[in-house]
């Protein structure tokens, strides 16, 4: 077969099989988990940080919350992760900001985004800390571009929101989730490979061969959980694929925010440009084989968040309590989260995305359209034709949900 044959035969899939619906238990927790983290965020913006002129709740915190209460297991969700992976995104974003400012260009959102976003891709990769809520942070700065002209809000961003929510939110999962029986979180503090001393062996023994030590209680045994479990850091991303994540991701920002300039603002007033799609780019271009960056998790998952966001927001209307940022940030995070789960098509950018639409309230079902759903499309067709380039890389997946029966694990 042809470089070309080889190519185009990649859109097929690989018929990887699906994952399996979790428990509704395992649901109730990331409600109550990302509820919690999400509302402290809430209320800490509320009383403190907001009468301080700061912003220590942005979109990204839905991603992120996704993450640390419903994908615990997967790599880009453990705390090194987190908080180095969120922090280089703000690092990012202020230093391609200056540059911008230096050559009078920093009023280009298109360019702005797209740099910001695939060189938070780069940095994360080298750094072996891929975390896709890092490039949603990230981008938060690219669009407001009336936070460029405070150097007080440019200087604070690495430290506020980047470093402070992340920590918020580490804290909070690492609490709230080993609660959980069933949870164990994290899996790991650090990326380097630790030596662990096999704990058993260091158990009396008595002459039967049996450990005389006694079970631990609740208490030990939650502490416990937070000194991480026997599973082995994830390897860093090959350098071989790193220009082909920054080229995907800087591309497919481009075009979203180009359309978003030119198009859909302009001609169709509906915004196209949003933080989520920084935590997306990171997700289809740096992780194309997860099962949350396949299409049916990026599509419906982010769709998802759109139609919560509108719907909590509503509904909240009516009973007059919209005007409580906290409470409606964390219904409409957790409530997508819940959502998701249950469909089977859990996508963090779709909690960004619900998110977002708490905290601006603008345009109500077409947003939606756009820029919930277009914007996912969007990155589905560039994933393909983008990641396929890799013969290391063979995007999607899989395109629907597996054939095989529905499971439900704990």
């Amino acid at each position: 077969m042809s470089c070309v044959g080889e190519y185009f035969a990649k859109y097929r899939g690989a018929g990887a099989a699906g994952t399996p619906i979790p428990a509704w238990s395992h649901t109730a927790w990331s409600f109550i988990g990302s509820f919690i983290g999400i509302a402290v965020i809430g209320l800490l913006q509320t009383y403190y940080f907001g009468p301080h002129h700061f912003h220590l709740m942005v979109p990204a915190y839905g991603a992120m919350a996704t993450l640390l209460f419903s994908a615990i297991k997967a790599p880009v969700a453990q705390p090194y992760n987190t908080i180095v992976g969120n922090t280089l995104g703000g690092i990012v974003t202020v230093c391609v900001t200056l540059v911008l400012q230096f050559f009078s260009m920093d009023d280009w959102v298109w360019l702005g985004g797209a740099l910001t976003v695939s060189l938070t891709i780069v940095v994360q990769e080298l750094m072996n800390a891929v975390h896709p809520p890092g490039a949603a942070t990230g981008l938060i700065l690219s669009i407001m571009v009336p936070w460029h002209k405070s150097r007080v809000l440019l200087a604070m961003f690495p430290l506020v929101p980047a470093l402070l929510g992340a920590c918020v939110l580490v804290i909070t999962a690492l609490l709230v989730n080993n609660l959980a029986a069933s949870r164990n979180y994290p899996l790991w503090w650090s990326p380097i490979k630790m030596a662990r001393t096999d704990e058993k062996k260091l158990l009396p023994v008595d002459e039967e061969g049996t450990s005389s030590s006694e079970e631990p209680n609740c208490a030990e045994a939650y502490l416990h959980k937070l000194s991480g479990t026997d599973t082995e850091p994830s390897p860093r991303p090959p350098l071989s694929d790193t220009p082909f994540s920054w080229l995907g991701a800087f591309i497919c920002m481009a075009l979203i925010g180009l359309l978003d300039t030119y198009v859909t603002g302009p001609v169709a007033h509906m915004k196209l440009l949003i933080p989520a799609f920084g935590a997306m780019s990171v997700i289809v271009f740096s992780n194309c084989k997860a099962p949350l960056a396949q299409p049916i998790n990026v599509v419906l998952g982010n769709t998802i968040g759109g139609i919560v966001g509108v719907l909590v927001m509503e509904l909240l209307k009516y009973f007059g309590l919209a005007h409580m940022m906290w409470l409606c940030a964390a219904l409409c995070v957790s409530f997508t989260i819940a959502v998701q789960e249950r469909t089977n098509t859990v996508h963090p950018p779709g909690g960004a995305t619900a998110l977002l639409y708490a905290l601006v309230p603008d345009g109500g079902l077409k947003f939606i359209i756009s820029p919930a759903l277009l914007g996912a499309v969007i990155f589905v067709i560039v994933g393909v034709i983008m990641n396929n380039l890799s013969p290391a890389r063979r995007y999607p997946q899989r395109w629907f949900f597996d054939d095989a029966p529905a499971q439900v694990t704990e």
